[in-house]
């Protein structure tokens, strides 16, 4: 063989073993393995859809990215999942009901999550309804009297004017027991259609001169607030008097020991105001003393934990309206009536329900 011949034969075999070297190379790169330092391609090499197909992950090679290695693995561990909501824990259901004087408070309103849960049984509980509204006008009088000017004191020809009135149109003037049983939704015999309470303030000596005589006329009863502690003062109501007055059908009923302004006195200040007054007013005339008026229509918390405390029914206020079943017992309204109005604005008032 030439030496020609010999050359074409070497490259010839060198030819055919470079090609099966390639293919070599080629099927390696193929089947998902890469040979070290042969490419600067990174080794993570992402999911093909010619992949065989493993029965378990751990039949898969694994591969390492390099961005994850400074990262701890992924926890395979199952979080439990957070616990359902349960329904807030609201304040039982207030207590305070109409004999209360502290108003119920009004609770914000609490979302719960059985309240956001579509179909979730909601709560059976609702609020206590008020009783059917029962108003009462009760008329605010002082003094009984000449006295221009002074719109606390009513002239005794505008008093029988009025007192005439109410004689003239239906309305029966009531005792104050009937005006509490009325006021309670309680029986009455006979409950008249239109009751009105007659309050006098004060206990001014022209109460039993003037304003009883024309009571009596119509036989109306009426509800007298005295301070027993201005019982020696000129111009008020001795004992004799008020005994009188209450033999004529007038209740008798505490209205602070010397009429004080009470918000500026102490706790016990205020309970001796309060009690010795009724204390005073039980012993002398043998009656139950337990409904109060502010003097001045003044009052403070004090003021009305004291008589709640103490067992008073009732007190009354200056606030203008008819009292009703739906105010605190101790927070009841009346009418003030003006000495220096006409019959015009009494009737106005008579015939302007709260």
């Amino acid at each position: 063989m030439n030496y020609p011949r010999k050359r074409i034969l070497f490259y010839s075999v060198l030819a055919g073993l470079f090609t099966i070297l390639l293919l070599v190379f080629i099927g390696l790169d193929s089947s998902g393995y890469q040979l070290r330092g042969s490419s600067p391609t990174p080794a993570l090499i992402l999911h093909q859809s010619d992949a065989p197909i493993v029965d378990s992950p751990s039949q898969a090679p694994v591969e390492v990215s390099s961005f994850v290695l400074d990262k701890p693995a992924p926890s395979l561990e199952i979080t439990p999942a957070p616990p359902l909501l349960e329904e807030p824990n609201l304040p039982a259901a207030s207590t305070v009901t109409l004999d209360t004087y502290v108003p119920a408070p009004v609770l914000a309103a609490i979302p719960s999550a059985a309240s956001e849960v579509k179909g979730a049984v909601q709560s059976p509980t609702r609020p206590t309804p008020l009783p059917p509204k029962i108003s009462i006008p009760v008329l605010n009088y002082h003094s009984v009297t000449i006295d221009p000017g002074n719109v606390v004191v009513i002239s005794p020809t505008k008093l029988e004017e009025q007192l005439t009135y109410l004689h003239d149109h239906g309305y029966t003037p009531v005792t104050l027991s009937t005006f509490i049983s009325l006021i309670e939704g309680k029986s009455v015999e006979a409950a008249p259609e239109k009751p009105v309470l007659l309050t006098f303030d004060d206990g001014y000596i022209d109460n039993y001169e003037q304003a009883m005589p024309l009571l009596a006329k119509y036989a109306f009863p009426a509800t007298l607030f005295i301070s027993p502690g201005t019982s020696d003062q000129e111009g008020y109501l001795n004992w004799e008097q008020i005994k009188k007055l209450q033999e004529a059908g007038w209740d008798i009923q505490p209205h602070g020991m010397t009429h004080p302004h009470l918000p500026q006195l102490s706790a016990d200040q205020q309970a001796y105001e309060i009690l010795e007054a009724r204390k005073q007013i039980e012993e002398k005339l043998g009656t139950k003393a337990d409904v109060y008026c502010y003097p001045y229509g003044e009052y403070n918390k004090t003021t009305l934990k004291l008589l709640k405390d103490h067992g008073f029914r009732y007190a009354f206020t200056i606030e203008q309206g008819f009292a009703t079943n739906q105010q605190s017992p101790f927070l009841l309204k009346r009418l003030f009536i003006n000495g220096e109005e006409g019959l015009k604005s009494f009737i106005r008032k008579l015939s302007t329900h709260d």
